[in-house]
């Protein structure tokens, strides 16, 4: 996405949706990634027409691509050319292009055609969230042997699933002048069984970048896509993301450094036993629980643009009931149903009936319950305990001081005033934010061992546990894998 920065180019636009025309314009990508085009000279009738149109193709070419886009939004049009009368009969037309396309020819001459393949991705940090690396053994002794043996062991690593997603990491030589340095590059595709919308494609696209949000703990964006279709390619933006060049990382001078490796991040070769179960149960988890997945990434960019507020923490307590609020199931609602008529029979007052009648309902489990059951799952995964030894560790005093605050700061009361300080709240977010992932984790099947192991790295949540709960994660010998062994100190 990189070589569409400050891109801004003239270009011919040949069709607008079944309207073959030949108009002069513009293409620019904004900073933010979205496509803006200008149309010069467009007659009245036209623009009207384009004012319309709500899902329609268009077609330009530039001076070595084509482009196609799939639909656009009208932005504004300008008198060009008045008569002597100063009606205008010419304007520039300025739409906002969604579903962008660059390719050697266009993709689509039709909103019917405009299907494909598969496509293929870069997203940040891909290569320590995939987890796979291409070396076979890095010795850091061996580059101070001044008869070194250069032929270094290395092989493309790759990981396949059924659903159609696949990884692949492959080393990276670079020279420049005497110094030579080594890398790995890394990609993520999805083929699809037959051709598919760019809706699907999008969808798809925002589920795999959900997933890795979760195993990272941070807002991920990809960095480049590109689509396929009958074996030719096209670079592709309309995959609304905030751009972002890098994790959140500690500097060396700093309390934790990193290199190429963190050990408290979570990798796609974690899953490589289970990764289709882990791919079909998460995007079932998605879509039952799509509240709190969503007020996740609203946390996640809280934290990529360093702000932690109260509206933060309500975000966190949005996650928490999102998660943990169940349906009422049928027989549930049956019973409640039938103890709330025999209630209704026994009034003899009207307004009695109404007022039960319009406030009694039955919405399930209430936020008590709910930052009840998360944390006692999450407290007895990470340090290990039983269910009597989580009645000792006395969290109902905190949990009902967060749920004071939540319902402070959710319905301005003027009677309750805020109980937790900055810092505890700090310490909230930071634990509960986990507490989510680690239960989400659990529900794809990773190990316990592991998460225990990944988290303890997590120097500032282990600080924020120990500090919220006074307990420590319980961690045991565990292995996290080729990746973490191979790559340690590689820089």
């Amino acid at each position: 996405m990189k070589t569409f920065m400050n891109y801004n180019e003239n270009c011919i636009v040949t069709r607008i949706d079944q309207h073959i025309c030949s108009y002069q314009g513009q293409i620019s990508v904004l900073e933010n990634y979205r496509v803006v085009i200008e149309i010069i000279d467009v007659p009245r009738e036209v623009c009207l027409q384009i004012r319309e149109m709500e899902n329609a193709i268009v077609c330009l070419k530039t001076d070595n691509k084509y482009v196609t886009a799939r639909s656009f939004i009208f932005r504004k049009m300008i008198g060009k050319q008045a008569d002597e009368n100063f009606v205008y009969h010419y304007f520039n037309v300025t739409i906002e292009a969604i579903d962008v396309c660059w390719g050697e020819e266009s993709c689509a001459d039709d909103i019917e055609e405009f299907l494909f393949d598969g496509f293929s991705c870069s997203v940040t940090e891909g290569t320590e969230l995939i987890g796979l690396t291409p070396y076979k053994e890095i010795d850091s002794l061996k580059f101070y042997n001044k008869e070194m043996d250069l032929n270094i062991k290395a092989e493309v690593k790759e990981l396949h699933s059924v659903s159609g997603f696949s990884c692949c990491a492959f080393h990276d030589v670079t020279r420049i002048n005497s110094e030579i340095r080594f890398g790995i590059k890394s990609q993520i595709q999805y083929q699809a069984k037959e051709k598919i919308g760019i809706d699907d494609i999008k969808e798809n696209l925002l589920n795999m970048i959900l997933f890795l949000e979760i195993l990272s703990g941070e807002l991920i964006t990809t960095t480049q896509v590109t689509l396929f279709k009958d074996e030719k390619i096209f670079d592709y933006l309309g995959n609304c993301n905030f751009p972002k060049d890098n994790l959140i990382v500690f500097r060396k001078n700093k309390f934790d450094s990193r290199s190429f490796i963190r050990e408290s991040l979570f990798k796609v070769s974690d899953f490589t036993t289970f990764l289709d179960d882990a791919v079909d149960k998460f995007c079932l988890l998605v879509k039952c629980k799509k509240l709190a997945f969503d007020s996740y990434k609203q946390v996640l960019l809280d934290d990529d643009v360093g702000i932690s507020t109260t509206n933060k923490f309500l975000k966190i307590m949005q996650i928490i009931e999102g998660m943990e609020r169940n349906d009422v199931n049928e027989e549930e609602q049956k019973k409640f149903d039938k103890q709330k008529e025999d209630i209704l029979c026994k009034l003899n007052s009207e307004e009695d009936k109404i007022f039960v009648e319009k406030y009694c309902t039955n919405n399930g489990d209430n936020f008590s319950k709910c930052i009840q059951k998360i944390t006692k799952k999450a407290i007895m995964s990470l340090s290990g305990l039983s269910n009597s030894e989580f009645k000792e560790c006395h969290t109902h005093t905190l949990l009902c001081n967060i749920k004071n605050d939540r319902d402070v700061y959710t319905h301005a009361s003027h009677t309750n005033n805020p109980i937790l300080s900055i810092d505890e709240i700090y310490w909230v977010i930071t634990c509960y934010k986990v507490f989510f992932r680690v239960e989400v984790l659990l529900e794809l099947g990773v190990d316990i061992s592991l998460i225990r192991k990944r988290f303890s790295h997590d120097k500032y949540f282990v600080g924020s546990y120990d500090k919220l709960f006074n307990l420590k994660i319980k961690v045991e010998d565990f292995e996290t894998g080729e990746y973490d062994r191979i790559m340690r100190g590689f820089s």
